[in-house]
């Protein structure tokens, strides 16, 4: 993570206070710590900055957690030019000591349920497909907060294994293969009525051990195992060398849900939202977006749409949401991606088509409204945020 120094005024004036009283101390330290947490941790999805501080004389106490060890460098870095006090360090960088060496996972069920807080009745905030990776931050009563490789954070209870770096390593090199059919199943036997292991879905990821009759033979990141029908995946290296986002492949993946209900968190063909809706087809084209519509909007390139959408290329990223007034920004609530001649297709109650073109029966005045902006992914380079599988250490098969 880059953090640019800059723009202290603000905090330079709030510490150019420091002989206030006790209640003018406590508001410049907690002023100071959210222009600090603007700066450094503007996206708490992604950014553990949970940092709090008391002034105590001329000493400023720093508690809390980050995620980090160079965030918390350049925090601390930046306290020190910018205040005379003397920076007391109490922050933790994670993952907590509790955990011991492992601090790894790998999720195990075809589909894990990420929350946004440590419960079973808190909001699901994303969903981790089977074989993703975790770094594993900390446990609090019976869950594991953890950050999937799109930078999500959030809370597991079950659904994957815990391992040590050596454990962890040896499970990102194994060879393996890839679920591609958009739902299926993995048996005790290759036998279409033996026992079911478990369910799979599109983007799982197994360890390939075997072939018999039809079948891969599989293991679980639990060392289970299991028969996979070949029809219904690939081998992983194969897949990943051949694997484009070209208009056509990210088109016809987008058909594939076609009807898939709409689940608010959900990444997966088991139900999307509209961001995971994107996230899974372009995932299953090779790229790795980022999780929200909020966060998408931010990759790829730049588009001047034109006067009547002119410029829109199928495979382009739509984003849809509140337009700009003069007392607030724009705000992004809703992403699909362009098919063309106007119409384009989204998760929105389940997975449609609708239009911009009001003589189109599938017309969506309501979307039309609420247009903002699009984004090119498709041939867009690593400087505009694009991440590609065959860029990134585990989905290459090395270690996180």
């Amino acid at each position: 993570m880059h953090v640019h120094f800059r723009d202290t005024v603000v905090l330079i004036a709030f510490l150019s206070l420091a002989g206030c009283k006790s209640d003018q101390g406590e508001a410049v330290t907690n002023s100071l710590i959210q222009e600090a947490k603007q700066k450094f941790a503007p996206d708490r999805r992604t950014v553990v900055f949970d940092v709090d501080g008391r002034l105590e004389g001329q000493r400023l106490i720093l508690t809390g957690e980050v995620h980090d060890a160079t965030l918390k460098g350049q925090l601390m870095d930046y306290l020190r030019s910018t205040t005379k006090y003397e920076i007391v360090d109490s922050v933790t960088v994670l993952p907590e000591t509790g955990l011991g060496e492992k601090t790894f996972g790998v999720v195990t069920v075809s589909v894990a349920n990420v929350r946004s807080k440590p419960g079973h009745s808190a909001e699901m905030a994303s969903q981790a497909l089977l074989g993703t990776p975790l770094k594993v931050l900390k446990k609090q009563h019976g869950w594991y907060y953890v950050q999937t490789p799109d930078q999500y954070l959030g809370w597991l209870d079950d659904g994957f294994e815990l391992m040590d770096r050596t454990g962890y390593e040896a499970w990102s090199q194994c060879l393996k293969v890839i679920v591609t059919a958009a739902y299926g199943f993995t048996r005790q036997s290759p036998d279409i009525e033996s026992q079911v292991v478990s369910d799979v879905v599109a983007g799982d990821l197994l360890g390939m051990v075997g072939e018999s009759r039809g079948h891969y033979k599989v293991q679980y990141p639990d060392g289970r195992e299991g028969f996979l029908p070949k029809n219904h995946a690939q081998p992983y290296r194969l897949w990943l060398a051949e694997v484009r986002e070209t208009p056509e492949n990210v088109i016809r993946t987008a058909h594939r849900f076609f009807g898939v209900p709409y689940l608010w968190g959900g990444t997966s063909a088991k139900g999307f939202d509209c961001s995971g809706f994107t996230k899974t087809v372009y995932f299953l084209n090779g790229v790795l977006l980022p999780r929200d519509a909020s966060q998408q909007v931010m990759v790829g390139s730049i588009i001047d749409t034109g006067v009547d959408m002119e410029n829109l290329n199928t495979g382009d990223l739509l984003f849809f949401g509140s337009k700009a007034t003069p007392e607030q920004e724009a705000r992004v609530t809703h992403v699909a991606i362009y098919l063309g001649r106007k119409k384009f297709i989204h998760s929105s109650g389940d997975v449609r088509i609708n239009s911009f073109d009001p003589s189109d029966p599938d017309f969506s005045e309501y979307r039309l409204g609420t247009f903002l902006h699009a984004r090119r992914i498709i041939g867009a380079g690593p400087e505009t945020g694009i991440r590609r599988l065959n860029e990134l250490p585990f989905y290459r098969g090395h270690e996180l």
